[in-house]
């Protein structure tokens, strides 16, 4: 999505350099299309606060509440029906799926947030996007609504022609560092402009730490069904990884396999796993046994992972579920989120991820790494795996 007029050329791959570029080279934005842009995803907000929507505020799963920025305040008097807006009772509900703006006047604390992601390789997949791997309760970003698990899609500096496109974003190295050096220089391309960001994000409802981990009963690879409280009984977390499975590219084995060499890691900080995908019991019953699983694989029609916020639907596969875990504490509360894993993760970022899991539960992810590592076999093992006399392992 690059806007009309600006040269994408100059931003690399959207690392902030903080230099002017050549001035035969550097294009700018029309005044209006600017002003387009910053004004959609506020009449986006407003049309969501319209009295006669059907929206109401509920949990997170469905609705954020919260006040918005003074409208008037922010767009300069541009859209003054967004005061009215806010006193019409109806105002700040954010629709997930739907966009919302964060902005910053001045310089970002370096901590109020934390994004993941970037780096793609083209910036054309919806799902290259970055997204919030952590938000500081009580920060600006917080309180004008943004959440772990919501993806950026468009940032500008106010007072300027700076924008960074969808693409861009998504191709940005270091996308997190990029951002906050933009909004806290006062200089761009050599030219004065004020300190400051906004953001627009699309929200995306995931299941935050602190909230009930919502309940589930589906059917397992064991056989019959399984409860999150059956689950959690006699252990202090549950580990719950969500995974695409047959719907992703190569059939989605990895992150199952590794999380089954960490099993015994696991275990030593009291945890144990399951995983949930939209897959036939039937299916999930023979993967479990192929790979002699010390743990359940469910079996979800979507509605188990729209209430976690991994759901999604590709155009080409249909119904699918991102690839996101969570940490639930024996209370039922959510310990942790890791919505940063990928769709398309290789083999050694889903190592890293399983290795990450244990560490926050406070085990060695240096041992975890070591466990998910192929064992070469010996000679002698392999000599008595020809002869029948031992049964070959499974393919971890």
């Amino acid at each position: 999505m690059i806007t009309p007029g600006f040269d994408s050329r100059f931003f690399g791959m959207g690392r902030w350099s903080g230099q002017m570029a050549p001035e035969e080279g550097r294009r700018r934005v029309h005044r209006k299309a600017v002003w387009a842009l910053l004004a959609a995803p506020l009449v986006s907000q407003v049309l969501l606060s319209h009295p006669g929507a059907s929206y109401v505020p509920l949990a997170r799963s469905l609705l954020r509440q919260l006040m918005l920025p003074a409208a008037g305040q922010a767009m300069g008097g541009l859209l003054p029906f967004a005061a009215r807006a806010q006193e019409s009772g109806q105002e700040g509900l954010i629709r997930i799926g739907g966009p919302f703006q964060v902005s910053y006047p001045g310089a970002i604390p370096g901590d109020d947030f934390y994004l993941g992601g970037g780096g793609a390789e083209f910036g054309t997949g919806l799902l290259d996007n970055p997204k919030v791997v952590f938000v500081k309760p009580g920060s600006r970003a917080y309180g004008m609504g943004l959440r772990i698990g919501d993806e950026l899609v468009l940032a500008w500096k106010e007072g300027s022609s700076t924008i960074f496109s969808e693409g861009e974003l998504r191709r940005m190295e270091n996308v997190d560092q990029a951002l906050k050096e933009a909004a806290n220089s006062t200089m761009y391309f050599g030219q004065p402009a004020p300190q400051g960001l906004s953001m627009q994000f699309t929200a995306r409802g995931v299941a935050q730490p602190g909230d009930p981990a919502p309940d589930f009963k589906l059917a397992a690879s064991t056989g019959g069904e399984l409860t999150l409280a059956e689950l959690l009984k006699g252990n202090e977390y549950l580990v719950v990884f969500f995974r695409p499975g047959s719907r992703f590219r190569g059939g989605d084995l990895q992150e199952v396999r590794l999380f089954g060499k960490a099993t015994r890691a696991l275990a030593e900080r009291g945890a144990t796993v399951v995983g949930i995908q939209i897959e036939p019991k039937e299916a999930l019953a023979r993967q479990a046994q192929s790979l002699q699983l010390d743990f359940p694989l469910l079996c979800d029609d979507g509605s188990v992972a729209r209430a976690y916020g991994t759901y999604l639907e590709l155009e080409e596969q249909g119904p699918n579920i991102d690839r996101k875990t969570f940490i639930i504490g024996k209370d039922g509360t959510i310990k942790a989120t890791f919505v940063d894993i990928g769709y398309d993760a290789d083999k050694k970022k889903l190592a890293n991820h399983v290795a990450d899991v244990v560490r926050v539960l406070g085990g060695d992810p240096v041992q975890a790494k070591e466990d998910m590592k192929t064992k070469s076999k010996s000679v002698g093992e392999m000599l008595d795996i020809a002869i029948g006399k031992q049964a070959p392992s499974p393919r971890m």
